[in-house]
């Protein structure tokens, strides 16, 4: 299982380095994401204390 494991680490390492350049705009994609849900949070948790 551990050799499996090294293998498989090894191959995603691989391939993050070999598709470095899409990896960055996924990350910049899912920190986008990221940042409009918690805006979207913000702003229903903004309406429910608004109504208070």
């Amino acid at each position: 299982m551990m050799v499996i494991g090294i293998i498989l680490l090894a191959a995603g390492i691989y391939g993050a380095w070999y598709f470095v350049e899409e990896l960055i705009l996924v990350v910049k994609g899912l920190i986008g994401l990221v940042i409009a849900l918690v805006g979207l949070f913000l702003l229903i948790v903004g309406i429910f204390t608004a109504k208070d």
